[in-house]
């Protein structure tokens, strides 16, 4: 049981980011809101439950800045209490530089429960590419992340990601979509500024996902989805971890 209980809360505590979306930033002094509750089946008798809310919105043309509050509310493993309390809090960036291309920097900045949290900072940037394709728009994104050692001493191999998106327009209120992340680490992980454990590069994480956003009106709609984590050696155990997510966005 005392093993389950470590593993519920140490699996999100490999530092991953996941930006906004993969597709072009706002119109300038545009913005979006969203709140929403996670629930999660990360292994076998283990439950969580998470409510996050966030904001991102176009300061000038074509820069988009944004962040992220998410809240653990329970973790449940076989009928006892597990860990809760604030994750790591996001600033994201995102800049357009051409119609059809995105550059994005992610700071993770460390204030979170240490018990499912890194303790260091965490840097992911990359770029992004999306594109309509008739009813279909496609958002790709290209992902290096690295973190800092925290007061722990330790931090984990640098995170090479790579994902892409089809959102399929098929009216003005309804958009279902369907993706695939791919997170691959590279090197070891360190302590005390040095290379520590084995060597994980190609190490594979595999996360499809699929849902539906629902358009009540331009300023409101209701986004549901499901995320699947597949990948023993990167996550550290063989379960299935799925993720089922609701989240009202509110654009402004």
């Amino acid at each position: 049981m005392l093993k389950k209980i470590i593993l519920a809360t140490a699996l999100v505590a490999t530092a991953s980011f996941a930006t906004w979306d993969k597709f072009p930033v706002l119109p300038e002094h545009k913005g979006q809101a969203k709140v929403g509750f996670v629930y999660g089946i990360p292994a076998e008798d283990v439950s969580t439950g998470d409510i996050y809310a966030g904001a991102r919105f176009t300061v000038i043309q074509n820069l988009e800045l944004g962040t992220i509050f998410k809240y653990k509310m329970f973790t449940d493993v076989n009928g006892k209490d597990g860990a809760d309390g604030v994750f790591n809090l996001p600033i994201m960036a995102r800049y357009q530089f051409m119609p059809v291309m995105n550059a994005f920097l992610d700071l993770d900045i460390p204030i979170g429960e240490e018990a499912f949290n890194r303790d260091g900072l965490g840097v992911h940037l990359g770029v992004q590419y999306s594109q309509a394709f008739g009813m279909v728009a496609l958002g790709t994104e290209l992902g290096f992340q690295v973190e800092t050692e925290g007061d722990d001493k330790s931090a984990a191999p640098w995170n090479l990601n790579l994902g892409a998106e089809a959102d399929f327009n098929v009216n003005n209120m309804v958009t279902p979509y369907l993706g695939l992340d791919l997170n691959m680490f590279i090197g070891k992980a360190s302590y005390d500024g040095k290379s520590s454990g084995p060597n994980r590069t190609g190490d594979i994480g595999v996360e499809p996902y699929l849902g539906v956003a629902i358009a009540f009106n331009p300023m409101f709609a209701l986004d549901l989805s499901g995320r699947f984590k597949f990948g023993e050696d990167y996550y550290g155990h063989d379960d299935t971890e799925m993720y089922f997510d609701a989240h009202l966005n509110i654009n402004f």
